[in-house]
């Protein structure tokens, strides 16, 4: 078994002074939480500190219905405090818990709240209401944004919430790009999905099916809250082939990523292309069914490389 805690966090501006404060409000609630922030997380607790900002209005300003209103902003705005509280958890095994924590600290004083893994911020009623649901669709859409990249490239942010990896897709319609990611989202949380690189992935029977490829995600360093370590399904064009399904699935032992990573080390230099397919050619792999690698990802934290895109995919981790 993996001693592998998952946690996300909340910001939530305020009239605080210090995390014992906050602390005392969550235990009014009958919320445990960490007393020290030098000890490990333990499953289910929560753990608070303080951040202090001359206004985190800009940093708050949007969230998955678009804007917040001005007037909350404006209070937003005034606040130099935010308490930062980490739950030991993931955001889906007990919702109605983090509603009880979010109805706690609203009660004492809390403007707003933001989800740190996805940027995306809150007034209370809407964020309160998606978690007490019990509806998987209003989950997603209290913690999973939706942004759009230059080139029209429309992607998902905060699938991490759940250990699941996000999703992106281009195509001329945001709406309909936005319909395919928000149902491959469900999908994977309803269903608890072991989706795998070569799959095919269709919203409803009127649309072709489209191959899902499965990458690291680029767009968010690994210190950034945002960052999902398990990846993002590149729902590929109509007309493109992709990978085929493997199975059984390699295993690298240890995993690709810190395979190559060693090799780069020891070169003290940037790998070649055939280099790269020569650490893969002569990496030990076990064979293993697909459901058993999603449970070795979960106790792992983070997704490997996909062999076959070995030079390009190492080219986006190494960058990072």
């Amino acid at each position: 078994m993996s001693d592998r805690v998952p946690s996300f966090f909340l910001l939530v501006p305020g009239p605080w002074h210090s995390p014992a404060e906050v602390v005392d409000v969550l235990a009014a609630a009958q919320l445990q939480s960490c007393p020290r922030n030098d000890t490990p997380l333990l499953r289910d607790e929560i753990r608070v500190d303080i951040v202090r900002d001359d206004g985190f209005a800009p940093a708050m300003s949007h969230g998955r219905a678009g804007r917040l209103d001005e007037a909350l902003l404006e209070r937003i705005g005034a606040c130099d405090a935010a308490a930062l509280v980490e739950i030991g958890a993931l955001l889906s095994d007990d919702p109605r818990r983090i509603a009880t924590l979010g109805r706690a600290l609203q009660t004492a004083g809390g403007v707003a709240v933001r989800n740190e893994l996805s940027g995306g911020s809150s007034s209370w009623e809407p964020w309160l209401q998606q978690l007490e649901s019990d509806d998987p669709v209003q989950l997603i859409a209290n913690a999973v944004t939706v942004v759009a990249d230059a080139d029209g490239t429309v992607f998902t942010c905060g699938m991490h919430h759940f250990d699941h990896s996000d999703a992106q897709i281009k195509m001329p319609d945001p709406g309909k790009a936005i319909d395919w990611l928000d149902t491959l989202s469900g999908y994977q949380l309803e269903e608890s999905a072991t989706l795998r690189t070569g799959d095919t992935f269709r919203p409803d029977s009127k649309q072709p099916r489209r191959v899902l490829e499965r990458w690291p995600d680029h767009r968010h360093h690994p210190d950034d809250g945002r960052h999902n370590p398990f990846g993002v399904w590149r729902i590929l064009p109509a007309a493109a082939e992709g990978l085929e399904v493997l199975d059984p699935v390699p295993w690298f032992i240890p995993s690709l990523w810190a395979t190559l990573l060693a090799a780069e080390g020891a070169k003290a230099g940037q790998l070649t292309q055939s280099e790269v397919d020569a650490v893969v050619d002569n990496c030990t792999t076990i064979a293993t069914s697909q459901a058993d690698v999603r449970g070795l990802e979960l106790s792992r934290g983070y997704i490997d490389i996909e062999p076959r895109r070995a030079w390009p995919q190492w080219q986006l981790v190494r960058e990072q």
